[in-house]
């Protein structure tokens, strides 16, 4: 039942932020075998949480919460916010048994939602498929650690890790597929997930990308961000317009003002942050700056998810300042060799034993393409043990 309510949560994948995921179902369990009566799950900010959702969708169908148990993902919340206090709202309806995935670290609930209903005699069973609840909503937790999002490294790479052939001043911008249909509407996916699309100067003046979700006939714009410390993108690039936000350096909104003003009147948010502190920021670079100030920038504008298609520079300076959660690589079966653009730039390693590896990587065939996705480590790799199972 657990599982079920995973399911319900994830149906709103890539809307809920800042909100959690949160999935739910009533169950009668005094039925042989345990009968499911309704599910919900929570669609936005500001809309029902699971709990009441579910609730709400059995009251329409005339049944009765009474004496029933209820599954859900996540703790229930014992504060007003924007709704109000589901705890309150499963005690009128008289559940009498709430099955909790995981507590929520969030300091407005830090236990107050389990602790409430068995203060009023609920019998509470916490920790069901914690884990998977945790994986669920891990941007939140990340978030909840650490003021920032969680952030994908994403990209489409050869055999011998590049990600493109070089591109020549010549050519018109446009991107350059390595990689099938079916990762390219992958891809999407990803992007339809995450709350923000991020990327350097360089791939805007390369590729000139839209940074927008295209599925079918579906159409849809997430935060869209670049990192320019050099302040290169000028305002005919297709991604400039409403809602996009460009990082700059300090240095070069100042001495660009007629730039800003005039991104500005196109609808783009223009953020000087500080230069960057270490070597993963070169000067006059679009990675002059503090990334993890630009992160949590990010964090504090309500993005939990965001995905990072680089280029190879940010990508570098990104995995160098361990501002990476995770990995989404499309990897395309040919090589590019010496004139394909590295995936990653600026990035130093001095041992295998040192390096920043995928910890127990997933495989996915996308057509003639690999898909291979998994939690970013760094330190510690043991090809004998941190890839069970590969030989």
């Amino acid at each position: 039942m657990m599982e079920v309510a995973l399911a319900e949560a994830e149906k709103a994948r890539g809307a809920t932020s800042p909100n959690p995921l949160v999935g739910a179902a009533l169950v009668d369990e005094t039925a042989f075998p345990p009968r499911l009566l309704a599910t919900g799950f929570h669609a936005a900010a500001g809309r029902a949480h699971a709990e009441v959702d579910a609730l709400a969708k059995l009251a329409e169908q005339g049944g009765d919460a009474t004496g029933k148990t209820l599954y859900v993902t996540l703790e229930p919340c014992n504060h007003v916010g924007r709704t109000g206090k589901c705890t309150e709202a499963l005690l009128r309806a008289g559940v009498r048994r709430v099955v909790i995935g995981m507590h929520d670290p969030n300091p407005q609930v830090a236990g107050g939602g389990a602790d409430r209903l068995r203060r009023e005699g609920l019998d509470v069973v916490c920790g069901v498929c914690e884990d998977a609840c945790r994986f669920q909503n891990r941007g939140y937790l990340r978030f909840l650690q650490s003021g920032r999002p969680h952030v994908v490294l994403k990209a489409a790479i050869s055999l011998d890790g590049r990600l493109a052939v070089g591109h020549s001043p010549s050519l018109p911008k446009a991107p350059q597929w390595l990689t099938g249909e079916l990762s390219r509407r992958k891809a999407h996916e990803l992007r339809s997930f995450c709350d923000a699309i991020v990327v350097g100067a360089g791939t805007v003046l390369c590729d000139d990308p839209l940074l927008t979700v295209r599925l079918g006939d579906r159409r849809e714009t997430k935060q869209r961000v670049v990192i320019d410390g050099a302040l290169r993108v000028g305002t005919d690039a297709r991604v400039v317009g409403p809602g996009t936000l460009i990082f700059t350096s300090e240095q070069s909104a100042a001495t660009k003002k007629d730039l800003v003003s005039a991104l500005s009147d196109r609808g783009v948010s223009v953020l000087a942050i500080p230069p960057a502190s270490t070597k993963t920021g070169r000067r006059g670079s679009e990675t002059d700056i503090a990334l993890g100030l630009a992160m949590t920038v990010l964090g504090q504008r309500g993005v939990l998810y965001a995905i990072c298609e680089g280029g190879g520079v940010l990508h570098g300076a990104m995995l160098e300042a361990n501002l990476y959660d995770e990995a989404a690589l499309f990897v395309a079966p040919l090589f590019l060799g010496d004139e394909g653009v590295p995936l990653l730039r600026n990035v130093a390693c001095a041992s295998v034993s040192e390096a920043t590896f995928i910890d127990r990587p997933v495989f996915d065939r996308l057509g003639a393409d690999w898909f291979v996705t998994g939690a970013l480590r760094r330190g510690g790799f043991s090809p004998s043990t941190s890839v069970p199972g590969m030989t």
